[in-house]
């Protein structure tokens, strides 16, 4: 043998080591490594995969007695997010300092070059005269219980839109937010804010539940009434169901009326106005449906500037749809 072939010639013995090496598992590596063809160039790529450990490996949840798999994962779900949710404060407060500086900075600059700011500047919604009512628009929050913890966020939701909207009127009653307790108060304490609510002008909170001291003087309202409100009375204070149900509790308003031992009417949607698909008011829209008709006394109006245009059908297409579909009614 050469002396040019002993020097290429490795020992049998390190080769099989190397062999032995190569087939070893690399254990410094926490995923693995598998390679694809990118469909556009022909490129083979790269791609890790996550370490995911066996069946029979996994940690299973411990879920609570009596709670389904689906309630489990929301509630870990809501809890996550209160874990994030000071994080996310401090994030969100930071980008609206910034934004205002940058407004600040793009105001002086147009002041600077002599040119129009009218367009960045926030015009003021509030009326400057209002027209104050002695009667109340009352929320009955009575219905806690019946409603999961996305329907109670939703119906704060539109308490708090609510308030805005008697904010911006130029006729307004007293806005009662009634049977104000429970979960909802509790997440008006604890997540809104930190209790913003208390300085909220014009509005009552009554943790009791709602009670009627002359039932000539109420009315409530429900879809499943069986007569139309024509009118408003300024001497009238009208009750809106606090519930977010999506059609669940059929009667339900209506039901608590006969309880309380007032009178029940609902609002003259048909008679004004058409709506496509369910017709499905919000709390926020019957509040303001309320506030319209008093500032404009015309329900026909009210009901064109505050529902969405998508629910609303033109009057060319209404006699078209109203022989193939009937609204579907709230069950409220």
């Amino acid at each position: 043998m050469s002396e040019s072939e002993q020097t290429t010639q490795a020992p049998a013995s390190t080769v099989e080591a190397q062999q032995e090496q190569s087939n070893e598992p690399n254990t410094a590596t926490t995923a693995k490594e598998t390679t694809q063809t990118a469909p556009s160039t022909g490129k083979i790529r790269q791609r890790r995969e996550p370490n995911i450990p066996p069946p029979e490996l996994r940690i299973k949840p411990v879920i609570p007695e009596g709670m389904s798999k689906k309630q489990w994962k929301k509630e870990q779900k809501h809890l996550k997010f209160l874990e994030q949710k000071e994080e996310y404060n401090k994030v969100r407060k930071e980008k609206k300092l910034q934004a205002r500086a940058n407004k600040r900075a793009k105001i002086q600059d147009l002041l600077a070059k002599g040119e129009s700011i009218d367009h960045l500047i926030k015009k003021r919604l509030k009326p400057e005269d209002q027209t104050k009512l002695q009667n109340r628009i009352i929320i009955d929050c009575g219905f806690d219980e019946m409603m999961t913890n996305e329907e109670r966020n939703s119906l704060s939701t539109q308490i708090t839109r609510s308030y805005s909207a008697f904010k911006n009127s130029t006729v307004v009653p007293t806005l009662r937010i009634a049977s104000f307790n429970k979960k909802l108060k509790e997440r008006f304490d604890a997540e809104l804010k930190a209790g913003d609510y208390h300085r909220w002008t014009g509005v009552e909170f009554d943790e009791e539940e709602l009670k009627i001291d002359d039932p000539e003087k109420y009315v409530y309202l429900s879809s499943d009434a069986t007569e139309d409100l024509t009118e408003l009375s300024p001497d009238v204070n009208y009750v809106i169901g606090g519930i977010v149900d999506k059609g669940r509790y059929k009667n339900l308003c209506y039901n608590k009326s006969k309880e309380l031992g007032v009178k029940s009417y609902r609002l003259p949607i048909d008679e004004f106005i058409k709506l496509s698909g369910r017709r499905v008011l919000t709390t926020t829209h019957v509040v303001e449906l309320l506030l319209k008709w008093y500032e404009l006394k015309d329900w026909k109006q009210a009901f064109e500037l505050v529902l969405p245009q998508r629910k609303q059908i033109k009057d060319e297409e209404s006699s078209a749809v109203s022989q193939t579909a009937t609204p579907e009614p709230t069950g409220n």
